[in-house]
């Protein structure tokens, strides 16, 4: 099992390019634009899988993203947080993981806010079973919108084998809300589960803001 508590230990072969990293707003290059992605009405999830560090959940859906056009792989979620951005770190985010018929993957970061529970939140909460994947009919509704804001930039998976050449879209306008007692769940349940900011070494990091 990925031990959070080790991961200076994580094996890491891929070299200078990690996730996740510390965004700042001031630093980085800006686009006087929305974030370039457009995702379906709804994703579709069908399976709930216990990775025992997260829940995970697999599905169906597409997205358009810097005018290429993706299939929705799979979301899972860290909490607290793992980008920090101007310095703030956020109670949870999510992942929602893409992939093209190339190969090329997209992990899409949004940051919910406290304040009501997420309904969708909860039914994945309430549909879990420790130790085990099953089946779901789940549907996520506007959880990326076409009027985000936010980072973009070239880094890794958050955990081994911690692959590179994966695209960030790192939203930081989300409308989401979570409830307090929603990211305590999390907590007790997978203890805490965000990798420490990795060295930006350098990278580009493009900032949208309409």
């Amino acid at each position: 099992m990925l031990d959070y508590n080790e991961q200076n230990n994580w094996e890491n072969d891929f070299g200078h390019c990690q996730s996740p990293i510390i965004l700042s707003t001031h630093d980085s290059q800006h686009f006087a634009d929305y974030l370039p992605i457009h995702a379906n009405e709804f994703y579709q999830l069908n399976t709930e899988i216990d990775d025992h560090t997260t829940i995970r959940l697999t599905g169906m859906g597409h997205a358009t993203i810097f005018n290429r056009d993706f299939k929705f792989k799979q979301v899972h979620f860290h909490a607290p947080a793992e980008h920090v951005v101007d310095g703030k770190v956020n109670p949870i985010e999510i992942h929602l993981v893409h992939e093209n018929e190339i190969g090329q993957t997209v992990v899409v970061a949004v940051f919910p806010t406290l304040g009501n529970a997420n309904s969708e939140l909860q039914d994945i909460i309430n549909n879990f079973e420790e130790g085990n994947r099953h089946s779901v009919s789940l549907k996520l509704t506007n959880w990326i919108s076409s009027l985000s804001t936010g980072f973009h930039y070239q880094g890794s998976l958050t955990t081994p084998p911690l692959t590179e050449g994966i695209e960030w879209l790192v939203i930081d306008n989300s409308k989401l809300t979570v409830s307090p007692k929603q990211v305590d769940w999390f907590i007790a349940q997978f203890g805490k589960n965000n990798r420490d900011c990795q060295p930006l070494n350098e990278r580009n990091v493009q900032y949208y803001n309409k």
